[in-house]
């Protein structure tokens, strides 16, 4: 079986593909489980430490290029992946600056997968809670209309729809996962609204002081890099008729405050000479996090066994370990 990863680089495609090569199988359109042969990391470039090779007879190929650029989407296509997973994206604040160029990444580079794809083709899609917005209930269920107030939200919208379209034609068989914001992203600070969040977090376990955009009291649901991938394998190893026509779920997300994050980081760095947290809030970060759904469920997604979760205190040892290791 040849496998696929599309943003392999990046903070959940790193953990996905440790997952991958660590279970060395996936079940194959006839529901058995098949072995990996040879996975295929898509990214803009790769840091050294992923160029080595893969433990257990896995071959890894590496494709460096710009999801923007055409020519590049064809190359990867052509590949011809029984399986691709795709979560590379071109963000939230990109996105709203660069909007056209956001969309060859996030909604072009998918409409050209399909029409390079086969029916057994296996499409797993990272979508988003961005897809959701405007008057949102309490928790927000997979039966919410789409509201998005981000162009990024349109995209993952759009995109869904197509592979929906694509999965009723028999196109290809789609399934799509729809995260929450991903924590704890490792190493520098950069623009991204969830980095932003992470780094609330990461930097006082490092010793360094951290601004909160974000005022203490708001509520976002959250899930850590190996839940999203396991999640991920799950739904890409669940019979086909056992999805909904939308091909979609939720992540079932653990919720948390602000607060509640700074809290779990100083009592599991307890150990740690700590830096400080400020509240500084950014108008325009506040504005697209209130637009998120406070808590994010999914009947369909626990039916099937996959959950996130069980406490941010686990997601910060996750983190801690991780750090240790590297």
């Amino acid at each position: 079986m040849r496998v696929m990863v599309t943003g392999a680089a990046g903070f959940i495609g790193r953990s996905l593909s440790a997952n991958l090569l660590e279970n060395g199988r996936l079940a194959d359109g006839r529901g058995g489980p098949r072995a990996i042969e040879e996975i295929v990391l898509v990214d803009r470039e790769f840091p050294e430490a992923m160029q080595s090779g893969a433990p257990g007879g896995i071959r890894l190929t590496h494709m460096s290029g710009d999801l923007s650029d055409a020519g590049f989407v064809d190359e990867v296509a052509s590949v011809g992946a029984d399986t691709v997973f795709h979560l590379a994206a071109a963000l939230t604040l990109d996105a709203e600056e660069r909007d056209d160029a956001a969309y060859l990444v996030n909604v072009e580079a998918i409409r050209r997968f399909i029409g390079r794809s086969s029916s057994s083709t296996r499409f797993v899609f990272a979508s988003s809670i961005a897809v959701f917005g405007g008057d949102l209930p309490p928790t927000v269920t997979d039966l919410e209309r789409f509201a998005p107030e981000t162009t990024y939200g349109t995209h993952k919208a759009v995109a869904e729809l197509l592979l929906a379209d694509a999965a009723r034609k028999n196109r290809l068989d789609a399934r799509i996962l729809r995260l929450p914001v991903v924590l704890i992203r490792r190493g520098a600070n950069t623009p991204a609204v969830s980095d932003r969040i992470a780094a609330i977090v990461r930097e006082p376990l490092a010793g360094r002081d951290a601004v909160s955009p974000l005022k203490a009291e708001t509520q976002i649901p959250v899930a850590s890099a190996g839940a999203v991938a396991k999640a991920l394998i799950q739904l890409h190893d669940t019979p086909i008729d056992m999805l909904p026509p939308s091909r979609a779920m939720n992540l079932p997300s653990l919720s948390v405050s602000i607060e509640q994050m700074i809290a779990s980081a100083f009592l599991q760095g307890d150990t740690r000479t700590l830096g400080q947290v400020r509240f500084v809030p950014d108008t325009r970060i506040q504005a697209i996090v209130d637009a998120w759904p406070r808590a994010f469920v999914s009947d369909i997604a626990t039916r099937l066994g996959i959950v996130g979760d069980r406490s941010f205190d686990d997601i910060v040892f996750e983190y801690l370990a991780e750090q240790q290791t590297a």
